[in-house]
């Protein structure tokens, strides 16, 4: 009877008790005290319930049954608001433990599994974290899901900063991705988010992680990002984190989060916005966001007369970004942060050392006239400044810093050719200096060699020592001594690569990627160059680097990086007002953007070509030397818009002159432009007439004629492959046979030079179905007494042979690559025949003879033999050399080979997806048990080497081609399949077990 009583108190609380003091009376007051928001009195009645009909919890329970643990839930609910935190997790812990629901009893305590997660926040409330994550994973596990519902963003982010709190970055990291991915359904409140940000931000400054933090951010970037007008209630709390960050030396930190921080005047515009959008509204809904126009309007108001202050967040960003750039040696960016600082911060409260830092960089860079108007400004404001000496110091320059070279060499050669200067003296050093460095700088390189080899010999511990040595290396680049130039600057940049003074680090690397360029090294280009962008984004060569980079990557195939690399050249050179670089930027855009494949529909970057080829004429092409270039470009791009009949008469012209020369290099990419555009108004018959007659070539201009044909039969080869018309692909294919015996009877192959034999030869291998017709022309090629282009046709022909499957032609192959590989004077050839010698013999069957050629190629150590230096396909015969192994059953060998594939080159997914895949196989068939307790067995480590893979290469999966998901996912499968043995423990398990090992 009493439980029914009081089952009857719990439910129908709006029917008032006749009692007064009794249990139901109680509880009936004390809902309606939490109802409205009246939590100490909530929780006095609450706790007079427990202490007069509950103090002793079994007798309780025997009395009124489980629905008794209602009242403790609402005391600790009302003692979680008062932030009685260890009550409340008594009172939690009370109506978990003491009233459970069971089938005796009934259900009446409908928070029973309720009160483990309130119980965890109240221990998380309590600092007890590790309590609370325990309590929210048993809540988890235990909730009945149809009707224990809980705020979902809250709990993960709470459950994130619990795992922060005790140092585990990782578990944190995921329970917040999973708030910030689920944002909008949960729904998780952006003040959530940030404050589980703000605890990731605490812990890996705690724990020196940086990397942790980059890796999230990178990662949820866009999520992170809130609306300006309320990340400004954050920015206080941001700005913080920040300067701890730099404080414990972790800059990226740093920089991220000031990033964050979106201007004032941003802010106040976004203010601006909404209050205007409100109208006479007191509070609105705005998409996720509940807006309060007093509010609103009292942040404006404060923000307003924040920025006109003297400590507006931008002077803090601004000092604290200039920190970080000079810390990491970046000069540049140091000085236009100070820059900034002074231009638009007069009234900072720092000012005195702002100003101080702004003329000390300007003064290192060489910015003189910036030294010296800044430097008497703060002789003016701070003449009592602890800085006055220093500043004064700065201002003295002499006139070659102040860029008068021509009184500088007038002056210098006076002292030096009259010895009005001692020998080795400080005068003699500066003397020589200048006069060697101004006739740098004019251009006279001839003469400001010796100078400048003197200096450096007789004068190595001078302040114009850097100078001086950077001047000597760019002069012998510029007078095009290579190999001098390549040495003297890779002793300059070994010399002062971390010198303080960077300012002609940028310009050695970019002297030093032309050599490279020059030498066909593409990779050290590029990593030369993109230093200097990465690391001298101001350098005055940043723009020539730029277009530099586009022409290595051009060279390298890369086409949709070199494209972006010269417009950015172009839109540098065009604010620096370069038009040199401008100019030829132009030229590398034209020829990229108005390049098209035959029967692609005209798209927009076709016609975005059009503008930079008409600014190129129109601006640029007086005495250009990239008229005949750009010509060729523009011609796709110009028929696009319509232009088309302008373009070819141009290109025509550039045609018929081309053919005149002798190696009519280019040629072959001018008549394929011009065909393209002239297919579209002219039928494949009408082209043929057309290119059979062509205007101004001669029958004397073999080049030109052959390459006109080979352009027909690309047209008709085209409509073959293209066409599902059986009538129109048979014609065409007898067309194409028609004007392949054509050209063969038109020209005698003793007509041609070696380059067109070459040109025709590699044309009918790579794009013909019948890569066999080119071998008459690479054997007449290699048939003669002249040598030229002796490699390219070997190439050729053992290419072919070597995609064959007959014995005999793999034979001939191996044959021609050998002879490469002799005899080669350029080692992309002798590279590439080696790693096609491994391929056909693994093609072969002749697996312990394609390991030792592997061996061969990937040698590093000279006491194993001789190292070739081959590195282009490494990855590829590493694999082959694994497989060999494989194919031999040397199983601890190829386990071991795989492994060093796959951990070495893990992004190239077609390499390390095929070798991870077999590793794994080969461990998990060897079975061997642990060899120690730090080692895992062969079946764990299968497992978990999968599991690596996957989790560092999965994040890169949308940039995969279609054919590298398939070896992926196949890796994928593999690892979960072997997940299922018992035997094998998941990653979860392991970690777990480590963390107890570990004393957790």
């Amino acid at each position: 009877m009493k439980k029914l009583l009081l089952a009857l108190a719990l439910l129908a609380f709006s029917q008032p008790l006749v009692a007064q003091d009794d249990l139901g009376s109680l509880v009936n007051k004390a809902l309606k005290a939490m109802n409205e928001g009246n939590w100490e009195e909530a929780a006095k009645l609450n706790t007079e319930a427990v202490t007069r009909f509950g103090k002793n919890p079994k007798m309780a329970m025997q009395l009124y049954g489980p629905q008794f643990g209602v009242i403790w839930f609402r005391k600790g609910v009302s003692e979680l608001k008062l932030n009685q935190f260890e009550a409340a997790a008594k009172s939690f812990e009370t109506c978990y433990k003491e009233f459970p629901n069971d089938k005796d009893n009934g259900g009446g305590n409908i928070f029973n599994k309720m009160a483990l997660l309130k119980w965890g926040e109240a221990a998380m409330g309590a600092g007890d974290y590790e309590l609370a994550i325990e309590q929210w994973k048993k809540f988890i596990e235990e909730r009945d899901k149809t009707r224990d519902k809980y705020p979902q963003g809250a709990f993960h982010v709470n459950l994130a900063i619990s795992y922060y709190r005790t140092g585990k970055l990782a578990e944190g990291n995921e329970h917040l991705e999973i708030a910030i991915t689920n944002k909008a359904t949960f729904p998780t409140p952006n003040a959530a988010i940030v404050s589980g940000f703000q605890a990731l931000v605490t812990a890996a400054i705690e724990a020196k992680d940086e990397q942790v933090l980059l890796d999230f951010v990178n990662k949820n970037r866009g999520a992170l990002i809130i609306a300006p007008f309320e990340m400004q209630r954050f920015s206080k709390v941001y700005m913080k984190l920040a300067g701890d960050a730099i404080s414990a030396q972790m800059p990226a930190t740093a920089m991220i989060l000031y990033q964050f921080v979106p201007s004032t005047q941003v802010v106040i515009n976004d203010l601006r916005y909404r209050i205007e959008r409100m109208g006479d509204l007191a509070k609105i809904s705005d998409g996720s966001y509940r807006l309060d126009q007093s509010r609103l309007k009292a942040e404006l108001k404060a923000l307003e007369a924040e920025q006109g202050g003297n400590q507006a967040i931008e002077m803090i960003k601004l000092a604290g970004t200039a920190y970080i750039f000079e810390s990491n040696g970046s000069v540049h960016g140091s000085y236009a942060a100070y820059s900034q600082l002074e231009k638009f911060f007069p009234r900072a409260e720092k000012r005195e050392d702002n100003l101080f830092h702004f003329v000390r960089t300007s003064s290192i860079l060489n910015f003189i006239p910036v030294t010296q108007k800044y430097g008497e400004l703060f002789l003016k404001l701070f003449p009592e400044s602890k800085h006055k000496a220093d500043v004064q110091k700065l201002m003295l320059s002499s006139l070659f810093f102040d860029g008068k070279y021509e009184l500088s060499i007038e002056i210098a050669s006076d002292l030096i050719e009259n010895k009005k200067v001692t020998e080795g003296s400080p005068e003699h050093d500066l003397a020589l200096f200048v006069l060697g460095g101004s006739y740098f700088y004019t251009g006279q390189y001839e003469k400001a060699t010796a100078y400048l080899d003197e200096h450096v010999e007789k004068f190595p511990e001078s302040n114009f020592a850097m100078p001086a040595e950077y001047f000597q290396a760019s002069n012998a680049y510029r007078l095009q001594y290579w190999s001098k130039a390549a040495r003297l600057l890779d002793a300059f940049l070994g010399k002062y690569n971390d010198a303080k003074d960077q300012s002609y680090i940028p310009l050695a690397l970019y002297d030093r990627a032309t050599t490279h360029f020059t030498d066909e090294e593409a990779e050290a280009a590029l990593v030369k160059l993109d230093r200097v962008i990465k690391e001298f984004p101001d350098s005055p060569v940043v723009d020539q680097s730029y277009n530099l980079k586009g022409n290595v990557l051009q060279g390298e195939g890369d086409m949709e990086a070199a494209e972006e690399a010269y417009l950015e050249a172009m839109n540098i050179a065009e604010t620096r007002k370069n038009d040199g670089v401008a100019g030829e930027a132009l030229y590398y855009l034209v020829n990229l953007l108005g390049e098209q494949k035959p029967g692609d529909e005209p798209g927009p970057r076709l016609k975005d070509a059009v503008p930079y080829a008409d600014k190129y004429w129109a601006e640029y092409s007086d005495g250009s030397p990239y008229n005949a270039q750009v010509a060729v470009s523009q011609v796709r791009a110009m028929s696009a818009v319509g232009r088309g009949d302008e373009a070819l008469e141009r290109l025509q012209k550039v045609i018929s002159a081309m053919a005149k020369l002798p190696q009519a290099v280019g040629l072959e990419e001018a008549i394929n432009s011009y065909t393209e555009v002239y297919l579209e108004k002219y039928s494949p018959e009408e082209l043929k007439e057309h290119y059979y007659n062509f205007p101004d070539i001669s029958t004397q201009d073999k080049a030109a004629r052959a390459l006109l044909r080979i352009a027909v039969i690309g047209v008709f080869e085209g409509v073959f492959q293209k066409s599902d018309d059986e009538d129109i692909k048979r014609s065409a294919n007898a067309m194409i046979q028609v004007l392949f015996q054509n050209l063969k009877s038109d020209f005698d192959l003793k007509d041609l030079s070696n380059y067109i034999l070459v040109k025709l030869g590699d044309y009918l291998r790579n794009n013909t179905s019948a890569p066999r017709e080119a071998l008459p022309y690479y054997d007449e090629a290699l048939s003669r007494q002249d040598q030229s282009y002796r490699f390219a046709a070997l190439m050729g022909r053992a290419d072919v042979y070597g995609n064959s499957t007959q014995e005999a032609d793999l034979t001939k192959a191996i044959e021609d690559f050998e002879r490469i590989l002799a005899d080669s004077d350029e080692k992309s050839q002798r590279d590439f025949a080696l790693y096609r010698i491994v391929q056909i013999l693994m093609n072969k069957g002749q697996h312990e003879e394609s390991a030792k050629r592997a061996n061969q190629y990937l040698n590093r150590d000279e006491e194993s033999g001789p190292t070739l230096g081959f590195n282009s396909y490494t990855p590829d015969v590493g694999l082959m050399l694994a497989q060999s192994f494989d194919e031999r059953n040397m199983v601890n060998d190829a386990i071991a080979m795989y492994v060093k594939v796959w951990s070495a080159h893990m992004g190239y997914i077609p390499v390390s997806a095929p070798a991870i895949h077999s590793w794994m196989e080969l461990q998990y068939k060897r079975n061997r048990p642990a060899q120690n307790p730090n080692e895992p067995s062969d079946r764990q480590g299968a497992y978990e080497g999968g599991h690596r893979y996957l989790e560092l290469t999965g994040r890169f999966k949308d940039k995969m081609t279609t054919e590298e998901v398939v070896l992926w996912e196949k890796v994928e499968k593999l690892t979960a399949k072997y997940l299922t043995d018992p035997n094998v423990k998941s990653m979860e398990q392991v970690k777990k077990e480590k963390a107890a090992k570990g004393g957790r």
